[in-house]
């Protein structure tokens, strides 16, 4: 069998050839991982100036609280808690954080809190 005779399908019809285009063509990413990679991060990572913020000054406005800022979805702020029993506790405490966020600087009109168990 010589080279031309791996790349025909059954009936004799040739194959397409995979042929990888230049560095210069293929876009940003030189690799599938690095591309892998920048999309992962620019799906989970949250563009809200407030959230930003809000993770910087959280174990300052809240030093005792076993609650940290999960994520931003949908303009409801996920707070991350480590078990029910904790999660049942701290329900109560929600609307004393919801007042004191709705006191920072370019905090939302509507602030939206929601517990989530996360170990």
């Amino acid at each position: 069998m010589d080279e031309d005779e791996r790349y025909v399908d059954e009936f004799g019809f040739p194959l397409p050839r995979f042929k990888p285009l230049d560095p210069e063509k293929r876009g940003r990413h030189e690799t599938f991982a690095s591309a892998a990679k920048a999309a992962l991060t620019e799906l989970t990572t949250v563009h809200d100036p407030f959230f930003d913020s809000l993770a910087d000054v959280w174990r300052k406005l809240f030093p005792r609280l076993p609650i940290r800022p999960g994520r931003f979805d949908d303009g409801k702020i996920v707070l991350y808690v480590k078990n029910a029993p904790t999660s049942f506790a701290m329900r109560p405490q929600l609307p004393r954080i919801k007042r004191a966020l709705s006191a920072l600087p370019n905090a939302p009109r509507r602030i939206d809190l929601r517990l989530e168990i996360h170990a």
